[in-house]
């Protein structure tokens, strides 16, 4: 229907032509933003990290090798050099070789599982050993090590009996003794050898705790690939030498402690009827601890297994170490490289984001050309409507502010959000209503007798006395309004009784023998140990529950190496920004930048002041030897704490001057706080 509208003549309707929307090509779109590094970066490292792992498991398996030769050609009895050449290539050798699926292969896998990026933050030997016990991921590998340690001794005792028969002769490593009267008797020289390698499993387990074996190590190694394999072998092989000494060590004590338990558990008899077969040739011949060093060709075997053993998971854990903290760059294979690296930076891992601003920081600081075009198209590319800068220097100062705050907290989970009070609703009373007056529950005429029947409804009312009695009990018990109407006395039951009385007895009961062995053992410690194993004692139990400054200062600041990273390669960006941001994009964020970096240095330096001040100096002679040496061990504690906020502080202050010495007037033109202001000022006075 059309619409008529006045013409220029009055009273002459004109039809008008009917109103149409006028099309458009221009549709709503949804504004890009930055992928998330699921999809764009972490593949592309972790592509990367499968790659170098199979240089680490072809090292690897070529180490087990060259071990599975060394042993063959000590159990051939040392042959001559051109024989050693043609034992490794020796079909058997091949075969044996595959105890790298069984010993070199599950260190690395348990590093590649339980890899983390939080450190410990245990200050105590004892703090670390607890805290490292608590956790899964310790627990299997302490099984997992045990399980190669022993597929170790069933590898080397299968090769004794394939090479030592015809040269040395029988290697006596059978599981039971050959004996025709008691066929069932255990060897014990296999049981000193399971004894020697469990020890060294656990060696093993417990120096992986006291050095946080699962946490990344943020430092990169610096060599080259081969000086990197060279001190990596070295190293091996000292740590090895010198825990396979203490692991036989603990073996033989070990062993001698089985020996003198087992009389006594010969004695009961259930357990008599179970080890008995397998064990009473224990009972005779030498009690001795020493025993052990009259069998020294066995002593040899097991201290070399040990060594072997324990070479083959250091060098396995240490590769894999020194591979996967090697720099990596693989934004450059992408068409985008920025927004490759910006995407980086945003992983919920902070492994991730660590490589990812490492390659950011080498971008910033790299001069040529291309990495000038880089950074122009990262502040500012108008042709994109992906605002990358904006995006990076939101995630970076979220991340320092984040640790900032921890350090803050010194290394302490931040505190529970408080609860709101429950709002209490305001209730308004008008003043036209006066004050309630109590209703009378009693007769208002002259009493007169009852009669009985009479007494017995009352009482049996709801405001009667029995009711009245029945509401005491139920507000003194809590009880709900709907049982409230009930007229029976609730008794308590005296089975419920007796059972709560028996669980508190057999509580106290528990706690009671606890506190009698502890008392028990503790008298007689006193009463019959000398008093210089109980020093030694107290020295150990001492240093192992001690708290270490330098942990502590560690565990306040746990991510150092990545906040480095980014003070490091914000500074730059920032500096290269005063000629190659061509919007003014990044200037915007400049006060905040520094802001954050001004209040990390100040609360380090604050720390520095008060880590100093512990040291105190040394009473007047004559000082006994005790406090000459907790006056040296505080020292060291105070120059290692040093020596982590001053690396801290060292990096702040870099990134710090680094801008103002590229900026210096021009800062004038921002506005910052008085305290902040303060401190850059003095960053311009030392710069001019």
């Amino acid at each position: 229907m059309s619409k008529t509208v006045p013409n220029a003549r009055i009273g002459t309707p004109t039809p008008m032509t009917p109103v149409r929307a006028i099309t458009s090509t221009i549709s709503t779109r949804s504004t890009p933003s930055v992928p998330p590094a699921t999809e764009a970066y972490e593949p592309l490292l972790k592509s990367l990290f499968q790659h170098r792992l199979k240089f680490v498991l072809l090292f690897t398996a070529a180490v087990t090798w060259l071990i599975d030769g060394f042993w063959a050609w000590w159990q051939l009895g040392s042959p001559k050099i051109w024989v050693i050449a043609t034992l490794p290539l020796s079909p058997w050798i091949v075969f044996l070789a595959l105890s790298w699926f069984t010993v070199a292969l599950p260190t690395t896998v348990l590093r590649k599982v339980f890899l983390r990026a939080q450190r410990s933050g245990a200050a105590s030997p004892i703090d670390i050993i607890k805290m490292s016990s608590s956790q899964k991921s310790m627990k299997v590998a302490s099984i997992v090590y045990f399980l190669s340690a022993l597929s170790a001794l069933i590898i080397h005792t299968v090769m004794a009996y394939y090479y030592e028969s015809d040269i040395r002769g029988d290697p006596k490593l059978s599981i039971f003794v050959k004996s025709k009267k008691h066929p069932y008797y255990l060897n014990g020289r296999l049981v000193f050898l399971f004894f020697s390698q469990a020890s060294t499993a656990l060696a093993f387990s417990l120096r992986g705790a006291m050095i946080d074996r699962f946490a990344y190590r943020w430092s990169h190694s610096s060599h080259s690939g081969h000086t990197v394999q060279f001190f990596t072998v070295a190293m091996a092989i000292i740590v090895s030498t010198v825990f396979s000494t203490m692991a036989i060590s603990t073996a033989s004590l070990l062993f001698a402690i089985a020996r003198l338990c087992l009389p006594i558990l010969i004695r009961i008899p259930l357990v008599s009827l179970l080890l008995r077969p397998f064990t009473a040739h224990f009972l005779k011949g030498q009690w001795s601890i020493l025993l052990p060093l009259i069998h020294i060709p066995l002593l040899v075997r097991a201290w070399i297994l040990a060594f072997t053993t324990l070479v083959t998971w250091e060098i396995a854990d240490d590769l894999f170490e020194h591979v996967v903290s090697e720099p990596a760059h693989v934004s450059q294979v992408t068409a985008d490289a920025n927004t490759t690296i910006v995407s980086g930076i945003s992983s919920s891992d902070r492994i991730f984001k660590y490589f990812a601003y490492s390659e950011l920081r080498d971008l910033a600081k790299d001069q040529s050309t291309s990495a000038s075009t880089q950074r122009t198209a990262l502040f500012g590319d108008q042709q994109s409507s992906l605002n990358l800068w904006n995006f990076l220097v939101r995630e970076s100062l979220a991340l320092l502010e984040s640790d900032y705050q921890l350090f803050l907290r010194r290394g302490q989970p931040a505190p529970p959000a408080p609860v709101p009070a429950p709002v209490t609703p305001k209730v308004t009373v008008s003043p036209n209503i006066a004050t309630p007056t109590p209703l009378l529950r009693q007769r208002i005429f002259k009493s007169t007798p009852e009669s009985p029947g009479q007494a017995a409804l009352d009482a049996l009312s709801s405001d009667g006395p029995i009711a009245k009695v029945v509401d005491v009990g139920a507000d003194a018990t809590h009880m709900p309004e709907l049982f409230r109407s009930l007229e029976t006395q609730v008794i308590s039951s005296p089975i419920a009784a007796e059972a709560k009385k028996n669980v508190e007895t057999a509580a106290g009961l528990g706690s009671r023998i606890k506190s009698r062995v502890v008392s028990s053992t503790t008298s007689l410690w006193s009463s019959y140990a000398p008093e210089t194993v109980k020093d030694s004692v107290a020295t150990v139990v001492a240093w192992a529950a001690k708290k270490r400054l330098s942990k502590e200062v560690e565990a306040s600041l746990p991510f150092r190496e990545l906040d480095l990273v980014v003070i490091e390669a914000l500074s730059y960006l920032i500096s290269s920004s005063l000629t190659e941001d061509r919007y003014g994009t990044v200037q915007r964020d400049i006060p905040k930048v520094l802001e954050i970096m001004v209040s990390f240095l100040s609360a380090v330096e604050e720390y520095q002041i008060k880590i100093s001040t512990q040291q105190k100096p040394l009473s007047q002679p004559p000082v006994s030897r005790r406090e000459k040496q907790q006056h040296e061990s505080l020292a060291i504690e105070i120059h290692k704490s040093q020596e982590v906020l001053g690396s801290m502080g060292d990096g702040l202050k870099e990134g710090l001057a680094r801008i103002v010495r590229t900026f210096g007037d021009k800062l004038f033109a921002f506005k910052f706080p008085p305290r902040i202001g303060h401190k850059l000022q003095e960053f311009l006075d030392y710069s001019t």
